[in-house]
C-alpha cells in the first residue's frame, strides 16, 4: 500500500473517531483536533475527506455536529435531513433547493451521495443548493426522485 494512502485511511480513520467521540461544530475545531493529533490538514482536504466519509452537520442540542452518515441508519439521516428543507422549486433547466442556513452544504453531500444516475451533480452555498439534472426533460421526475431521498412526503 503507498504512503499516502496510508495517510489518507490513517486521517480518515482519525476524523471518524474524533466525530463519534466529540461534538465538533464546524470545519475550524475539527483542523484544531487534528493538529493536536500531529496531523496537519487543508480545509480543502477535510472538506473531501469529509465528503468521502459521509459526514453530514446535524442539529443537536449543543448546536450543528458533524456525524457520520451511518449513524442511526438512513432513516435517521432522511428524518434530520427532511426538516432542513424550506422549499424545491424548478425552471427549466435546473432544480434549486432552499434550505435553513448553513444546512445546504450537507444537505448537498447527502444527495450526491445517493448517485442518482439523473443528476449531474449539485452546487451549495450556505441556504441554496443548485440541482444539475442530467437531462432537462426530467426535471419533473428529478424533483420526485429528491423528495425521496430527502424524505420529503
Amino acid at each position: 500500500m503507498s504512503r499516502r494512502l496510508e495517510d489518507i485511511q490513517k486521517r480518515h480513520a482519525l476524523i471518524k473517531s474524533l466525530i463519534t467521540t466529540q461534538a465538533i461544530n464546524n470545519q475550524t475545531q475539527l483542523v484544531k483536533l487534528l493538529r493536536q493529533k500531529g496531523v496537519k490538514v487543508t480545509q480543502a482536504t477535510l472538506s473531501r475527506d469529509l465528503a468521502e466519509l459521509g459526514v453530514v452537520r446535524v442539529p443537536t442540542s449543543d448546536g450543528l455536529v458533524y456525524k457520520l452518515a451511518i449513524e442511526g441508519g438512513e432513516g435517521a439521516i432522511k428524518e434530520r435531513i427532511a426538516e432542513e428543507i424550506v422549499s424545491i422549486e424548478s425552471n427549466e433547466c435546473v432544480v434549486l433547493i432552499k434550505t435553513f442556513l448553513g444546512r445546504a452544504p450537507g444537505v448537498a453531500v447527502f444527495i450526491d451521495k445517493h448517485n442518482d444516475p439523473e443528476i449531474l451533480g449539485t452546487i451549495a452555498g450556505d441556504d441554496t443548493i443548485i440541482v444539475v439534472p442530467k437531462t432537462i426533460k426530467n426535471i419533473k421526475k428529478v424533483i420526485e426522485q429528491l423528495k425521496t431521498i430527502l424524505g420529503i412526503k
